[in-house]
């Protein structure tokens, strides 16, 4: 896998230059569009080169103590006076004791497009390609002149502009003395060669360096990119697409159901009160104004219901009783029975007659001392 380098030479993303650092032979490639950094097929690691119009560094030590949203915090506290934009127009690094200053907009665009590649990806400034530790380098670059300065802070230049940014860099630094990387013989007249080292070349530039300069690539989360590296199929897609579909309309249809149950339980309520009382014009409290009815229904209107007492067959016999049925119209009862002692049935037998509890009808079945089946038992209801 190969090792490419990406140099955006303008803010519009569609004049770029790439590099196979890899492929020694291979010579770089002229890109119109950032769309076609998505065509390299073989790359295991991609380094960005963004102009250094859109980075502005300063010299900032970072406190280890503290986290780094506390340190750009401090940071921008203590320069925020010299910005042109405002504080939330920008995007803060902090590395190699520096600060960067990063164009918001034009960072958002350049990781939306790089987010879907689906490679390494590193965005850095241009002026850290050639990084020399304490030492003042120009780099001639792609018909550019990049200004890299001992604190990290870095411009670049068109030929046509370099002898006029060279004076002001002199008029404020009359000890300057680079290391040159250029052929330029203007360039290296003024300052007598003493520092020319040879032209660069992009193919000697390592991996390792990316290790060493602040990182401005930010995954841009959206559907597409969630759909490119998941390799979903046009079936997963729809299907998910449903289910999406599925999880906003089903609450709403549940809240709709609910609704629709509930006018028809309070008028099937309120229907049940009005055929007791024509007086009830509204059901507020169901409970409370069915105990007021039921007060104000005459004693002699109220049927004189009497439950049979079971109380003996639960105290003896609770554990083998399963189910245990009353009529109270015909005034009896069915008792199902499952494995009781015999002698334990037989004391329930006989005791049931005191209660005024006769048997009805006796399906009991008795085997190895063990009583299965159903008693039919009446009793009196007075």
């Amino acid at each position: 896998m190969n090792f490419y380098i990406a140099h955006i030479l303008d803010t519009n993303l569609d004049r770029i230059n790439l590099y196979n650092v890899t492929d020694k032979i291979s010579s770089k490639k002229i890109l119109n569009s950032i769309s076609d950094l998505e065509k390299i097929n073989d790359a295991e690691l991609l380094l960005v080169l963004i102009p250094a119009t859109e980075v502005t560094s300063y010299p900032f030590v970072k406190n280890e103590s503290l986290s780094d949203q506390i340190n750009i915090a401090n940071f921008i506290s203590d320069v925020e006076i010299n910005f042109i934009d405002s504080v939330s127009e920008n995007e803060y690094f902090l590395k190699n004791d520096a600060a960067f200053v990063v164009n918001k907009v034009f960072l958002d665009n350049l990781n939306q497009h790089l987010s879907s590649l689906s490679y390494k990806v590193f965005v850095t400034p241009e002026y850290l390609i050639n990084l020399y530790e304490n030492s003042d380098v120009i780099t001639e670059i792609d018909d550019k002149f990049i200004f890299l300065y001992k604190n990290n802070h870095g411009f670049s230049v068109n030929k046509e502009s370099l002898n006029q940014y060279l004076d002001l860099v002199i008029n404020n630094n009359p000890n300057y003395e680079p290391k040159i990387f250029s052929s330029n013989k203007e360039l290296n007249n003024r300052f007598k060669s003493v520092n020319y080292s040879h032209e660069f070349n992009f193919n000697d530039v390592s991996k390792d360096l990316v290790s060493t300069v602040p990182n401005f690539f930010k995954i841009n989360m959206s559907l597409s990119f969630l759909i490119k590296k998941m390799n979903f199929s046009r079936t997963q897609i729809l299907s998910s697409a449903l289910a999406i579909l599925f999880l906003i309309v089903s609450p709403y249809h549940l809240i709709q159901t609910n609704i629709k149950d509930t006018k028809l339980y309070n008028q099937a309520t309120f229907d049940i009160f009005n055929s007791i009382s024509t007086d009830i014009n509204r059901v507020v409290a169901p409970r409370n104004q069915i105990d007021q009815i039921l007060k104000n229904i005459p004693e002699k209107n109220q049927a004189n219901i009497e439950l049979p007492n079971l109380d003996l067959f639960f105290k003896y016999g609770e554990k083998y009783i399963s189910d245990i049925s009353i009529d109270v119209t015909n005034s009896s009862a069915k008792v199902k029975i499952n494995s009781m002692p015999s002698f334990q049935f037989n004391i329930l037998k006989t005791s049931i007659e005191k209660l005024n509890i006769s048997i009805l009808e006796n399906s009991i079945e008795i085997k190895d001392g063990s009583v299965n089946g159903v008693l039919t038992l009446r009793y009196q209801n007075v």
